[in-house]
């Protein structure tokens, strides 16, 4: 069985006796990559200042590879590697300079580990130069190596492609992964990139107002919503394509939308034989249009933020 790292159950918090954090449950894997979205004031900051002992939970249990971080404090942190909102490094220092010290703190740290990690995350050709000559994601980058000195078994990440150019969110994915498979980190994800997180992250737990409203995989999150087709005829017609359509062994679900238009979530494969069978039953088919569900979709339904915002394809039988 795969290890459980991180058990958060019944989490609550108030800040100034107005709850803020409701009920928030969930578990994180040992070789996986953990998002956690919300909108803007959803929780995740206090969520993640909890999980990292820079803010008291009022209520629920936090346990990090099996301690429980309100019981026993310093064994379970030991276990964390985190970096909130930007790394803190000495910008006139070296970057080998940063790690020394930073081993220095932690105990226990050989010269040979830095050199390690310094390989590990890339930064052999740069890691004696001056911080302050460093993009922004080289200093990520050595923010990461500092978190992961010591050999933690979970690595939290608030934001972690913040600032970065599309280059620089493409090369942090790419380590993100390595972090898990290759190291067998699990690695929590705290942003607000939906297109990252879908491409980067094995499971996800969408937080709105203080609750965790849904935890499951990425892909299989995605799939309570099958791609959707939006049906034109002539509006005379729209009774009947309605029960062709609700008829089809393709199709899941048919609504109305107004203007001899219906949607349907259906295999948008199959859509060249649904339009065979209403042209065979004499409804005129005007237009269709297919629209890929995306992880933003999912995200703006169950955080009533919004509809069916996605993709689009126009076109007679487009895909």
């Amino acid at each position: 069985m795969t290890e459980t790292v991180l058990s958060v159950k019944g989490l609550h918090k108030k800040i100034g006796g107005k709850p803020i954090i409701h009920n928030i449950t969930f578990d994180v894997f040992a070789g996986e990559v953990f998002g956690f979205l919300g909108p803007n004031g959803a929780g995740k900051t206090t969520t993640i200042r909890m999980l990292v002992g820079l803010a008291a939970a009022d209520g629920g249990e936090i346990h990090i590879g099996g301690i429980s971080l309100q019981d026993q404090f310093p064994q379970a942190i030991s276990q964390v590697g985190c970096i909130v909102e930007n790394p803190e490094l000495y910008k006139f220092m070296t970057g080998r300079e940063n790690l020394e010290q930073f081993a220095r703190m932690s105990g226990g740290i050989t010269l040979e580990r830095i050199d390690e990690i310094v390989r590990f995350v890339d930064l052999e050709r740069a890691i004696d130069d001056k911080v302050k000559t460093y993009s922004l994601g080289m200093r990520q980058r050595l923010g990461i190596a500092q978190a992961m000195l010591h050999r933690p078994k979970i690595l939290i990440l608030d934001e972690p492609t913040n600032g970065l150019d599309p280059a620089g969110i493409r090369e942090m994915r790419q380590f993100i992964r390595k972090l898990a498979e290759e190291e067998g980190l699990a690695v929590f994800i705290s942003s607000h990139l939906l297109s990252e997180i879908e491409m980067m992250c094995d499971r996800v737990a969408i937080i709105s107002k203080g609750k965790v409203i849904s935890v499951g995989l990425v892909k299989e999150l995605m799939e309570q919503f099958a791609d959707q087709v939006d049906w034109t005829v002539q509006e005379a017609s729209v009774p009947k394509a309605r029960e062709v359509l609700k008829g089809h062994p393709a199709v899941t679900e048919v609504w109305e939308v107004g203007d001899g238009r219906l949607k349907c979530r259906m295999d948008v494969e199959r859509v060249s034989d649904v339009n065979q069978t209403l042209v065979r039953e004499g409804i005129p088919v005007l237009g269709i249009a297919t629209k890929t569900v995306t992880l933003e979709d999912l995200f703006l339904t169950l955080t009533q933020g919004g509809g069916n915002r996605g993709t689009e394809h126009a076109g007679i039988g487009s895909k």
